[in-house]
Order: C-alpha cells, then sequence, then structure tokens
C-alpha cells in the first residue's frame, strides 16, 4: 500500500509538471479545439487531484520507558588464553585430546616417554639407600670411638696420679697419652665419614625429588580448565624443553575491550549493563555487565579502555569473534514514545504530522532517547495522539488525509 502511494504522488507530481510547463510554452488557444479540450479536462483533473486527501499510515504515541544506549564494537577476548609447553625433552606416547575438546584442570593431555627418566629415578633411590647405611655405619663408629676416648681419657687420668706417686713409670703413662691420641684422631676421621654421607644423603635427595620432576613433566596436564583451541603436538614426535604443544583457552566468562571517546566514557560505570551481539545477529543477545574502566586517555587515539563481561554458554559466543556492544547509561520510564520512522528533519528542525483522521497537523518536536526503532518525545506530542508514519513526505500543515492501513 505504501509502495502505492509513493507511485500515486508521483504521478500527480509529473502530470501537474507537465501542465505548467505547456502553459509557460505555448498559448492553448492555438491548439486545436480538441486539443485545447483535452487540455482543460486534464487541468480539471489535477485540480481535483490537489483537492483529495492524502493517504497516510499512523501510530499512536504512547508511554514507556526508553533506554540511553551506547554503541561499539569489540573482539571478545578469553579470561585465559595460554600455550602450554613441555618441560622436559622426549617422545610422544599418548595424546588424550584434542581441538575443541573441553578439558578439566589437571586432566591428562599428552604423554611423554618416561622409562628413561624412571630408571635413573629409581637407581638415585638405591644410591641413596646406600649411602644412608654407609652413613649410620659411620655414626655407629664414631660413638664407639667416642665410648673409647672418655674411658682412655679416665685411664690416663688414673696413671697420672699413680705416676705422682711414684707407682707407675713415666713410660707406660706416655703410652696411654699416645693411645688417647690415636682414638681422638680416629674420631675426627668418623665425624668426616659421617658428615660426607650426610652430604651425600642430601645430595642423592634432591637428585631423587628432581628425577620425580623430570618423570611428573612428562604427564603434560591442563592447569584450569578450559578448552583446547590449538593443538600442535604429533604422536611421536621428540619435544623438547620449551616446544609448544596445546593452547588451551577458557570460554566463561569472555571480555570485550571497547574505546569509548573520553565524552562517552563519562557515562559509564562498573556494573552498568550491557547488551552483546555477534556481528552475524544469528544468536540471542547476552546480557552482561561492565567490569572495568580505565582511569586514564590514550594520547594516542584519545579514547578511554572500557572492558566488558559476559557469562555465556552459548557455543557461538568464542574467543575472537567480532560483536557488536550496547552498554545502556540511563533509563527514563513513563515517557512519550513514537516511532522513530515518524520524523521528519528539514532545516535542522525535527518535526511530526499529527492527524485527527482527516487533516494532519505540523508540529515541532524536541527528541530525547532513541532505542531501536523507538524515540523519546520530550515535547510537541503527547500520549495517544496519532502520529503519520508514511505518506508524510509531501504534506502541508493542514493538509487532507485519508488513513490507510498497511
Amino acid at each position: 500500500m505504501r509502495a502505492k502511494v509513493y507511485v500515486f504522488l508521483l504521478t500527480v507530481a509529473v502530470l501537474c509538471g507537465a501542465f505548467w510547463w505547456v502553459n509557460k510554452n505555448y498559448d492553448i488557444s492555438e491548439f486545436p479545439p480538441k486539443a485545447r479540450a483535452e487540455a482543460k479536462d486534464a487541468a480539471k483533473k489535477d485540480e481535483k487531484k490537489e483537492d483529495e486527501p492524502t493517504p497516510v499510515e499512523v501510530e499512536t504515541a504512547v508511554t514507556g520507558a526508553i533506554a540511553s544506549r551506547i554503541r561499539s564494537t569489540a573482539n571478545l577476548r578469553a579470561l585465559r588464553d595460554v600455550t602450554l609447553q613441555s618441560q622436559t625433552q622426549g617422545v610422544v606416547t599418548d595424546i588424550a585430546v584434542e581441538e575443541g575438546d573441553a578439558v578439566q584442570a589437571g586432566q591428562l593431555l599428552c604423554r611423554l616417554d618416561d622409562r628413561e627418566l624412571k630408571i635413573n629415578l629409581e637407581l638415585a633411590r638405591q644410591r641413596l639407600e646406600q649411602t644412608k647405611v654407609q652413613l649410620e655405619s659411620a655414626k655407629i663408629l664414631q660413638d664407639k670411638n667416642k665410648t673409647q676416648i672418655e674411658a682412655k681419657k679416665a685411664e690416663v687420668d688414673r696413671n697420672e696420679k699413680a705416676l705422682a706417686e711414684g707407682l707407675v713409670s713415666d713410660t707406660d703413662v706416655a703410652l696411654l697419652r699416645n693411645q688417647l691420641a690415636e682414638l681422638k684422631h680416629d674420631e675426627r676421621a668418623q665425624a668426616a665419614a659421617v658428615e660426607e654421607n650426610e652430604y651425600r644423603v642430601r645430595e642423592l635427595e634432591s637428585e631423587i625429588e628432581r628425577n620425580e620432576v623430570l618423570v611428573a613433566n612428562t604427564r603434560i596436564t591442563a592447569p584450569f580448565a578450559g578448552r583446547i583451541t590449538e593443538r600442535t603436538v604429533q604422536l611421536g614426535q621428540t619435544v623438547g624443553a620449551s616446544d609448544n604443544l596445546f593452547r588451551l583457552a577458557t570460554f566463561s566468562p569472555l571480555f570485550a575491550d571497547i574505546f569509548l571517546s573520553e565524552q562517552d566514557s563519562r557515562r559509564v560505570r562498573p556494573g552498568q549493563q550491557v547488551e552483546v551481539r555477534l556481528d552475524s545477529g544469528e544468536t540471542e543477545t547476552v546480557i552482561g555487565k561492565i567490569a572495568r574502566v580505565s582511569p586514564v586517555v590514550d594520547d594516542a587515539t584519545g579514547t578511554v579502555k572500557v572492558t566488558a563481561e559476559l557469562r555465556t554458554a552459548d557455543t557461538g559466543y568464542r574467543p575472537g569473534a567480532f560483536v557488536r556492544v550496547a552498554i545502556e547509561t540511563d533509563v527514563r520510564n513513563e515517557t512519550v514514545l513514537i516511532p522513530k520512522r515518524a520524523i521528519v528533519e528539514q532545516d535542522g528542525e525535527s518535526f511530526v504530522f499529527v492527524s485527527d483522521g482527516e487533516t494532519a497537523k505540523r508540529r515541532s518536536v524536541e527528541l530525547g532517547y532513541e532505542d531501536g526503532d523507538a524515540v523519546e518525545v520530550r515535547s510537541g506530542v503527547s500520549a495517544g495522539e496519532k502520529v503519520i508514519v508514511a505518506g508524510q513526505g509531501n504534506l502541508k500543515d493542514g493538509g487532507k488525509t485519508r488513513l490507510v492501513t498497511s
């Protein structure tokens, strides 16, 4: 119907233009009588058409709520997105996951050949047990030497007293003193052996811990729950330390970094609601929130970084996806709303046509927030009035109208 209205109006305009051009450039009286009659009939028809009402469509201004939104675009990123690397060298003997698999923290991703490492670990444990036996033997000998030294000291003391009384000779006392010195020397040697074996025990314990870590590093596990986004390792491949194996990312929550002008950023605060939709428009809008607002302005771009957070189980929302973001900064309730297509812009002025069913009245309007197809009218239109949403292109103030339905 709207298309028919536009075609009708275009036809009227063409006929009026043709009639005006003929009157200006030709004297109708010079035409043959039949032609003059036809021209007069056409003029009368045009005048009659001008008096006909213009077909229009109307909608009722309503009272409702409307929100102010700042719109932007961004790419989604994950909370965590890391590349997992090998911590040791080895041959890949098992791959437990593939790209796209969801994994839990600690879950096995792949395994390296650990046979040689386990042999080294077992040998280190055996050497440790042997060294502990040697340490125990050295401690026993050391304790025995200490006991012998105490006994020999007592014997030397007795003989020195006997020497003072003339009961023993100097030779006997000197011999005992030499024996005591030998025992002390042996005790020092045993103390050194004990210390050496204690050091060796600590060294082997560290070696065992190191081999246990190397064995554990042959099991590549997930450091956190997420989804495998890339696998670069192959079964049978020999990998070295720091070689890339997998890429792991968390899909919830996701973050969108939005860069707003300094003026718009002043209207944004943490906790405000955010609507996020994929650019393809194939999925429903996801509601998120503003997580943080950067306290500085980028001197190169003059923008402020705003981070939005959203939690979604929809697999369509993935890290790297291009999304459209709408940040709700304010809501006005009980305000007058009309369709945006009712607004006519001319010479910097916004106005609408209000219909009473027979005539159209032009009204200048002060507009407020826009949201989708709705626009807020701060003044100029009251709730319940009928605003013309189609056919108002050629209307004049007070022009006749005829209501049609689409």
